[in-house]
C-alpha cells in the first residue's frame, strides 16, 4: 500500500520571488494531516513516523482549505490542480503528491471610503489616515484589512470611546464597475466599454467601505472622561471592622490593615481626572502595578456612571507573599588534557522583601561564595574564593528633584535603586582584595515598534554615582613575580572609584518570525569630575578612566535549527591618574578585560588568552598566569541541531568557532607583543574551533563543549613553535573541554 513520503507545493505564474516564497510557505500550512508526511530528527539525519496512506479522495480537503488561503490573500481567480506519483523503494511505497497553483491575478483595492455614523467618529479617522493599513492599490487581503479595523478600535478607545468594539465594524466592498453595465448604441462607447471591460479582467479589483453597524446602543460611540479611583491594596481583605478609607484628590486608598501607604498609589495611576479615556494609559497604570512585583493580581474594572459621560475605576490588588527566599547553584569546568584542570563553582542565596517600609518598595539582599578550583593532582586545590554580599533597594518610582513632566509622560516602566555591596577576593599565594561599593541609579524599560510593527523591549539602566574602592593586599608570591616582572606592577594596585555608568540593551533592525537581533552597550567613566579635587587622598587612590563595549548578538531560527552570530568590541583608557605613577600605565586590574572559559574563548582556560602575540610562561613561581587587557575584540559563530531526546529532555549539539583577544594600549603598560597595533591585528587574534552537547532542563541548559586550538597567538614558552600557526598543535595537545550552565551569549 502506497504512504505518503513527500507532498510539494509549486506556485505558479510571474510572481516575485518573495511573493512566490510567502505563498508556498503559507499554502504548505494548508495541508490536511491525511496526506502530510511526518519526519522526526535524528542526529545526522530525518525518519518519517507513521506516514498515512495514500488516500486521493481525502485531498480535495486541501485544496479547498488552499483556496480560502489564497481568496484571503486577495486572490480571486485561482486554479489549483495536483499529481501523485508512487516510487519502489525496496519494499516500500513512496508516495509523491505535488499541488501545482495558478494564483492568477490578485484583486487590489480601487477605492477606500469609511462611512460612520457622525462627524466625531470620522474626525479621529481622518486625522490618522497616514498610519492606516490599507490603501489604494493595496491587495484586498483579508489581513490587513482586519488589521485595519482593529486600529480603528484601539484609535477610538484611546481617544474617550471606551465601549466601542470591533463588532461594531464590517466591510462592505464591491468588485462590479456599475458603468460597465449601462447599455450604448455608440459603437466608440461600445468599443470604450469593452476595453475597460478587458482591463478589469487582467487586473481586477474592488471598491472597499469600513462601515459600522446600526447602533442599539447609544453607549457604544459615547465619549467618556476619566472620574474617579477607588483602590483596594489588599482586595480579599476590605471588609473587616478596622476597615480604612484615605482620599487623595481623586484616588480613595480602601484597606484593613495598614499594609501599604496610601500615598504611593496616585504617582503609578495615568489616567488623570478630567481627561478623555485613553486605553493606552489604561493599560499603562495595569502593566505600572503588574511590573512593581508587590502584588500578584492586578484588575482595573471601569464603571461608567448611569447617563453620564464620566467613567470611574476599581482598581483591585491582590498582595503577594511578601517574603521569598532563593538559592542557587551555579558552575563551569575547563579542562586541558596537558596542563590541568579549572573548575569554578559558585553558591548565593537571596532574601526578598517585597513591600519593604510599607511603599512597594523591593529589597533584595544577597550573599555570593564562589570558587575556582585548579591543580588537583598538586594538592592545591583553591586557587581563588570570593565572597560578596549586596543589598538593593527598588523603589517604584522616579526619585529625582523636579522631573515631573518626565514621569507623567514617560510610558515606560521605570525604577529608583540604591544599591551597598562588600567583597572579598583570596587568590592563593598573591592576593587579597577587599571591595566596597555603593550606587543611586536608575532603571527604564520601555516597548517601541519596528518596521514589521513587532514590539521591541528596550531597558536603559544609569548609575549616578557609582562609588567603589578597592583595598589590596599583596602576598609574598606577588611581590616577587613584581621584582621579576615590573611591568605587572602597574596591574596590582588598591584604589577608588566615582563613575557613572549607562548601559544600554535593546532590539536592533527588523524583527520577525526567523530571526531576532539584539545589541548591548556599556559605558563607564570614573574621575572626570571628582579628579578636578585636588587631595592627597585623591592623588593617590583615585582612578580616572573611561571604558566602553559594544555586543551586537543576531538569532537565526528556524524550525528545527538556529543559528548564532555574536560580535564583541571593549575598550578602556587610563587617564592619567593624578599624580599616582602606579595608576597611570592601564586600567585597574578588576575593570580590565579578559578571555577564555566556558563563555568566551573556548579553546582557551579562564584568562589565559592573551593579551596580544605575548609569550610568557603561566607556571612557575615568577610567572602570573592571569591575562587581563584594556580592549577586547571577539567574534563568535554558533550553528545549533537537535540531536535526540532522554527520558523526554531534548539534547541538542552546536559546532561553533571563536575568533578574539586582549590587548594592553599603552607602551609603558606592558612589552611591545602585548600592545594593541592595527597593522598586527590579523597576526595577534585567536581561532579556537569545537563542538558541543546541550541539555535542556527547561529552567536551565547544561552545556559541554570540547574545543580546538585552531591559531594560538600568546602559547607558554614550551609551545612557542605553535605560535600563530594554523592547526599547528597536535589535537589532544591543543584541546579544551568547558562546561557551563546557559547558552555562552546572549540567546
Amino acid at each position: 500500500m502506497p504512504f505518503v513520503f513527500e507532498t510539494r507545493v509549486n506556485v505558479e505564474e510571474a510572481l516575485s520571488k518573495e511573493e512566490k516564497s510567502r505563498l508556498e510557505a503559507g499554502l504548505n500550512e494548508q495541508l490536511d494531516d491525511s496526506i502530510r508526511s511526518r519526519r522526526v530528527d535524528k542526529i545526522l539525519w530525518a525518519v518519517i513516523k507513521d506516514p498515512p496512506k495514500l488516500d486521493t479522495s481525502q485531498i480535495s480537503k486541501t485544496i479547498q482549505s488552499m483556496h480560502y488561503y489564497l481568496n484571503a490573500q486577495g486572490y480571486f481567480r485561482d486554479s489549483i490542480s495536483y499529481t501523485t506519483a508512487v516510487k519502489n523503494v525496496e519494499d516500500q511505497q513512496r508516495a509523491t503528491i505535488q499541488f501545482d497553483v495558478w494564483p492568477k491575478k490578485v484583486t487590489k483595492i480601487d477605492s477606500l471610503a469609511y462611512v460612520l455614523p457622525n462627524d466625531s467618529l470620522q474626525k479621529v479617522i481622518r486625522d490618522n489616515l497616514e498610519n492606516a493599513f490599507i490603501k489604494k492599490g493595496n491587495p484586498f487581503a483579508q489581513a490587513p484589512i482586519s488589521a485595519e479595523m482593529d486600529r480603528m478600535v484601539d484609535l477610538y478607545r484611546n481617544n474617550g470611546y471606551l465601549r466601542f468594539s470591533r463588532g461594531l465594524l464590517f466591510g462592505l466592498w464591491d468588485t462590479l464597475d456599475a458603468s460597465l453595465l449601462e447599455l450604448s448604441v455608440d459603437p466608440l462607447a461600445q468599443a470604450a466599454q469593452l476595453e475597460r471591460l478587458q482591463d478589469r479582467r487582467l487586473n481586477p479589483t474592488a471598491n472597499l467601505e469600513i462601515r459600522t453597524r446600526p447602533i442599539e446602543d447609544s453607549t457604544a460611540v459615547q465619549k467618556y472622561y476619566v472620574g474617579n479611583f477607588t483602590v483596594y491594596p489588599n482586595s480579599n481583605d476590605t471588609t473587616g471592622a478596622n476597615r480604612k478609607e484615605t482620599v487623595l484628590g481623586n484616588v480613595t486608598v480602601i484597606q484593613n490593615r495598614n499594609i501599604f501607604k496610601p500615598k504611593i498609589f496616585p504617582p503609578n495611576i495615568y489616567l488623570k481626572k478630567g481627561d478623555p479615556y485613553d486605553q493606552r494609559r489604561y493599560i499603562r497604570t495595569l502593566n505600572r502595578f503588574n511590573g512593581i512585583g508587590s502584588w500578584r493580581m492586578v484588575d482595573i474594572t471601569p464603571m461608567p456612571r448611569s447617563g453620564q459621560d464620566t467613567v470611574d475605576f476599581a482598581l483591585k490588588l491582590l498582595p503577594a507573599k511578601k517574603y521569598n527566599f532563593t538559592t542557587n547553584v551555579e558552575g563551569s569546568f575547563s579542562q586541558s588534557v596537558l596542563s590541568g584542570n579549572f573548575v569554578g563553582l559558585g553558591f548565593s542565596l537571596g532574601l526578598q522583601n517585597r513591600n519593604f517600609a510599607r511603599a512597594a518598595n523591593l529589597m533584595s539582599t544577597n550573599v555570593n561564595y564562589l570558587v575556582e578550583l585548579g591543580q588537583l593532582t598538586a594538592g592545591e586545590i583553591i586557587q581563588t574564593q570570593q565572597f560578596s554580599a549586596t543589598n538593593t533597594i527598588s523603589y517604584p518610582r522616579f526619585i529625582f528633584p523636579g522631573m515631573k513632566g518626565f514621569k507623567n509622560n514617560f510610558r515606560g516602566n521605570f525604577r529608583s535603586l540604591f544599591t551597598l555591596s562588600a567583597a572579598s577576593t583570596e587568590r592563593r599565594y598573591l592576593f587579597n582584595l577587599t571591595s566596597f561599593s555603593s550606587a543611586w541609579g536608575y532603571e527604564f524599560g520601555w516597548r517601541g515598534r519596528d518596521y514589521s510593527s513587532n514590539n521591541r523591549t528596550f531597558n536603559l539602566s544609569v548609575k549616578v554615582p557609582n562609588i567603589e574602592y578597592s583595598y589590596l593586599i599583596r602576598r609574598d608570591s606577588l611581590d616577587r613575580m613584581i621584582a621579576r616582572n615590573p611591568s605587572i606592577k602597574n596591574l596590582f594596585s588598591d584604589g577608588l572609584i566615582t563613575s557613572s555608568i549607562v548601559k544600554l540593551i535593546m532590539p536592533w533592525g527588523r524583527i520577525n518570525g526567523r530571526s531576532t537581533n539584539v545589541i548591548r552597550a556599556n559605558f563607564e567613566e570614573s574621575g572626570l569630575l571628582t579628579g578636578m579635587i585636588r587631595n592627597s587622598f585623591f592623588d593617590k587612590h583615585l582612578y580616572r578612566f573611561a571604558k566602553l563595549d559594544v555586543e551586537y548578538a543576531k538569532l537565526y531560527k528556524w524550525t528545527k535549527t538556529s543559528l548564532v552570530l555574536r560580535g564583541f568590541a571593549g575598550v578602556g583608557y587610563e587617564l592619567e591618574s593624578t599624580a599616582n605613577p602606579e595608576k597611570r600605565a592601564q586600567m585597574p586590574f578588576f575593570k580590565q578585560y579578559y578571555s577564555g572559559g566556558p563563555n568566551s574563548m573556548r579553546a582557551w582556560q579562564l584568562r589565559r588568552l592573551g593579551p596580544g602575540s605575548t609569550i610568557k610562561s603561566f607556571e612557575g613561581a615568577y610567572s602570573f598566569p592571569d591575562r587581563f587587557g584594556d580592549m577586547q575584540l571577539e567574534a563568535n559563530i554558533e550553528y545549533r541541531v537537535p540531536l535526540f531526546k532522554m527520558g523526554g529532555i531534548p539534547i541538542n549539539g552546536a559546532v561553533f568557532t571563536d575568533v578574539g583577544n586582549v590587548w594592553l594600549l599603552k607602551k609603558e603598560a606592558g612589552l611591545p607583543d602585548e600592545i594593541f597595533k592595527l597593522n598586527r591585528l590579523g597576526t595577534d587574534l585567536a581561532v579556537g574551533s569545537g563542538a558541543g552537547v546541550r541539555v535542556d532542563l527547561g529552567f536551565f541548559v547544561i552545556r559541554l563543549d570540547y574545543a580546538y586550538k585552531v591559531k594560538d597567538p600568546s602559547p607558554s614558552p614550551d609551545n612557542l613553535a605553535y605560535r600563530n600557526r594554523f592547526f599547528a598543535y597536535p589535537f589532544i595537545k591543543g584541546s579544551q573541554l568547558q562546561i557551563g550552565i546557559g547558552y555562552p551569549f546572549i540567546f
